[in-house]
């Protein structure tokens, strides 16, 4: 049984105009969004009060939210999505994954259970990161990736572990490498691996 926090935490997610209010609907659905919602639809079953606004339908609530009108005003409908934990703005332009999620909650995963912890916990959502090698091979998807909340998260992970600035770097220096390759570099040596003649296309693709 999950474990209810003392102080709810709540999350609202203020999206840009979409077909419904999750934006899972329509004949070709959008993979991030559809995690997204799974994620939302976890985060509430461990408690997490998690809040959805619509542009298109609920624009009144993103007048009523001054953090939210200043930056649509500042960047327009770019900023969106815009998500905010207990009113303090944590990311926009993009839907955070679960990872992320789990940490502005405060949950802490043990067990396959969650409860909620005065001090945010950097766990992913199928496991502890408490090795110092996963928190280096951590740091470089990160970035290799892209996930900026996931980058914070697991450098300050490591921090608490100990880790050297210098490890870290080396990590996050391998993960910038990473993203660096140029796709097609990637898609060749994938191929070679599989022993594909490479023509461009992705592995498994059938572009061509």
């Amino acid at each position: 049984m999950n474990q209810k926090t003392e102080k709810t935490t709540i999350i609202e997610v203020y999206d840009p105009v979409m077909c419904c209010s999750t934006g899972v609907c329509g004949p070709d659905v959008d993979d991030t969004l559809a995690d997204f919602a799974n994620d939302v639809k976890w985060l509430k079953s461990q408690g997490v009060d998690v809040k959805r606004f619509n542009l298109g339908q609920e624009p009144e609530a993103f007048k009523a939210n001054s953090q939210v009108l200043a930056r649509l005003r500042q960047a327009g409908t770019e900023a969106l999505p815009i998500i905010l934990v207990n009113g303090e703005m944590m990311s926009e332009g993009g839907y955070p994954d679960r990872a992320a999620l789990i940490q502005w909650s405060g949950l802490n995963l043990t067990n396959g259970a969650a409860s909620h912890t005065g001090k945010a916990d950097t766990a992913q959502p199928e496991t502890l990161y408490n090795n110092k090698t996963e928190i280096l091979v951590a740091l470089g998807a990160a970035v290799a990736s892209g996930s900026e909340s996931v980058l914070r998260n697991m450098f300050a992970r490591g921090e608490e572990l100990g880790l050297s600035t210098e490890d870290m770097s080396r990590a996050m220096q391998t993960g910038l490498n990473v993203r660096q390759t140029p796709l097609s570099d990637v898609v060749k040596t994938a191929n070679e691996l599989l022993g594909i003649t490479s023509n461009g296309c992705a592995p498994g693709s059938g572009c061509c």
